[in-house]
């Protein structure tokens, strides 16, 4: 695997694996229609960490009611399906309520793409602040590191904390230390590194 890092982004190149081409088609078919970005533990797999997930957590802002509708019906076309028992109305009901909606391609449950509306003001300024990351020939979209690191520390268990060690000892050279400790301060977390 190849990598290259930088304050505003990063570059991969590596044999994608399953789970990588779960995430491509997913966010291929999402950026059609709205911005995302992806949040939570991918982001430690996407650059080289060696742990399981079942699904991906993205971020989409709060779009009208016929676009979503648009890209649900897309999706159901495009061999994809919705895990929860729901129609695109009701979708789309979910995401006004704060829940999340689980993708994934049809007759699979993992991986699956856990989709909602930014909950707090963290989902917002990862939308807001999102870093390209090209992955080969494509480019997807993740959360700010320094909020990627100051979150995981909040969430707090081992797999988290490892998470965020992680994240900043391949990000440490180039990481918005004001950002993160920011960040921190609005969590109530220290940064132990």
């Amino acid at each position: 695997m190849g990598m290259e890092i930088s304050k505003g982004g990063a570059s991969i190149s590596k044999e994608l694996t399953d789970l990588d081409k779960f995430v491509l088609d997913i966010v291929g078919l999402i950026k059609k229609f709205f911005p995302y970005v992806i949040v939570s533990g991918y982001v430690t797999i996407l650059f080289g960490r060696s742990r399981g997930t079942e699904d991906i957590d993205i971020v989409i802002p709060e779009i009208e009611r016929e676009r979503f509708k648009e890209f649900c019906r897309e999706a159901l076309k495009s061999g994809f399906e919705f895990i929860n028992p729901e129609d695109c109305e009701g979708l789309y009901e979910m995401l006004e309520e704060r829940m999340a909606i689980r993708m994934a391609r049809r007759g699979e449950i993992i991986p699956n793409a856990e989709i909602k509306f930014p909950k707090d003001a963290f989902h917002r300024d990862a939308l807001e602040k999102k870093i390209p990351v090209r992955l080969n020939d494509s480019t997807i979209y993740i959360s700010p590191i320094e909020l990627q690191i100051a979150y995981k520390l909040y969430l707090g268990s081992d797999k988290d904390i490892e998470d965020a060690f992680f994240l900043y000892e391949l990000f440490k050279e180039v990481i918005d230390w004001r950002a993160l400790y920011e960040y921190a301060k609005r969590l109530g977390v220290e940064i132990p590194f």
